[in-house]
């Protein structure tokens, strides 16, 4: 099977940011969580002053945050994940409220599927030794990247464990399913 990097901007769009705001207020840093947030947890995200027209149905925030349209969350919830889905109220930088309804697509976890032997990465053979001989090292740079399919587990957006990307991870399957759908999104094959 093919998988895609879930990019955080569609072309021509520009990227998409803005600061975000957790109720009740985090105890550290949002991308330092990797536990399920409690279940009265609502996010608010302030968009940065160049965007006023959000038509994306996914993107990120530097924080880490993963932000779902409620279209592609409802195509999320027929597949199997781990996502954990936190209401965000998004509002362009003037305070207008957005025109559709998103969500945090919060992923406690990630999945070690990286197939280490096939994929081509930065200090392959360091990183590589460290598998076997930790303290496992991060891969911080691709250059072609396989899969194990049997450790993603039929897994359709989730996170890659121990490398340094913000980027989740799709099916070419489900990419297919979100098209159909006119789910807007932009994908890079690993």
């Amino acid at each position: 099977m093919n998988y895609y990097f879930l990019e955080s901007q569609l072309p021509k769009s520009g990227y998409v940011d803005g600061s975000l705001t957790f109720m009740p207020e985090l105890e550290t840093y949002y991308s330092q969580i990797h536990t399920l947030l409690p279940v009265d947890t609502v996010a608010e995200v302030l968009l940065d002053s160049s965007i006023r027209n959000l038509k994306n149905d996914y993107f990120h925030t530097t924080g880490g945050a993963k932000i779902v349209s409620d279209a592609f969350k409802a195509l999320l919830e027929q597949q199997k994940t781990d996502i954990q889905f936190i209401p965000a109220t998004l509002r362009y930088h003037n305070g207008r409220p957005v025109e559709r309804i998103y969500w945090i697509a919060h992923l406690p976890g990630e999945i070690d599927c990286f197939d280490y032997e096939r994929s081509d990465y930065g200090r392959k053979a360091v990183i590589a030794a460290s598998v076997h001989e930790p303290p496992r090292k991060l891969i911080k740079v691709i250059f072609k990247a396989y899969l194990d399919a049997e450790k993603v587990d039929g897994r359709e957006f989730f996170m890659l464990a121990h490398v340094l990307a913000l980027k989740p991870i799709i099916s070419s399957e489900f990419y297919e399913i979100c098209k159909k759908h006119q789910i807007k999104l932009n994908v890079t094959p690993l």
